[in-house]
């Protein structure tokens, strides 16, 4: 068997409002410690899947100078994550229809024909938004979904839980994505293997007016490709043979 691809997208490069959402929760959790809200430009530098890890360093300034590994503590990522979702809920966040982003579809459509198997990484649970995609959207083109139960500490584990799951000699995972720490994750992982499995993981990098995080951001976290569209997505792969054999 030769190397089987599979194409991940983020959560966050599917659904339209996204980093929207994120910017009406930060706005009203922030000004609860004492912090005045982030200007949209500067927290799409710092924006991330799971509010608790980007805000915790923000509201627990001291102690996170003290030990950065505050972020893992569990009584404040659930202080953290109880307000995002209270404050989800009385925008309807959970409970509207997602609004996907232009031309998701058709990218779907397009890669899933060429043989690749469409994954959607998430750190969020599946609630509402995720079974309106895979029951009145788009989770007919995804072959399956890895969320917060297999990401909760860090998105290496979600993409490690790919690799450990299908167990094959050798398995590509196509990351694209328009958030830094998923690129970081996937730079991380790159090369892993274990018992004669061997896995390959390339990053790409989505930079468009829906991505978490801005070019700059994104291209510190050094992906191995970058793209502005998801029209541009399928010339990609194929110039860079990431494409399946026929």
């Amino acid at each position: 068997m030769g190397t089987v691809t599979f194409l991940v997208r983020t959560m966050s490069d599917t659904v339209e409002t996204d980093i929207q959402r994120v910017l009406t929760i930060t706005t009203e959790i922030l000004p609860k410690y004492g912090l005045h809200p982030l200007p949209f430009e500067r927290l799409r530098k710092i924006a991330d899947g799971p509010f608790d890890l980007f805000l915790i360093p923000l509201v627990f300034a001291d102690e996170y100078k003290a030990d950065a590994n505050i972020i893992f503590n569990e009584k404040k990522r659930l202080e953290i994550r109880t307000q995002a979702l209270e404050i989800a809920r009385k925008h309807s966040f959970d409970t509207k229809p997602p609004n996907f982003v232009p031309g998701i579809e058709e990218s779907l459509k397009s890669t899933q024909g060429a043989g690749l198997r469409n994954v959607l990484l998430t750190t969020g649970g599946r609630r509402y938004q995720h079974h309106a995609m895979e029951t009145f959207g788009i989770g007919k083109y995804f072959a399956e979904i890895v969320d917060r139960d297999e990401t909760y500490y860090a998105k290496e584990q979600g993409l490690y839980y790919l690799f450990r799951e299908h167990k094959l000699p050798s398995l590509r995972l196509v990351l694209l994505t328009g958030t830094a720490s998923y690129i970081r994750a996937g730079n991380n992982v790159d090369g892993c293997k274990v018992a004669g499995n061997h896995l390959e993981v390339v990053t790409i990098a989505l930079s468009n007016g829906y991505s978490y995080n801005d070019e700059e951001t994104l291209m510190a976290a050094r992906p191995k490709i970058l793209i502005h569209s998801h029209d541009e997505l399928m010339p990609v792969l194929k110039e860079n043979g990431l494409l399946p054999e026929a």
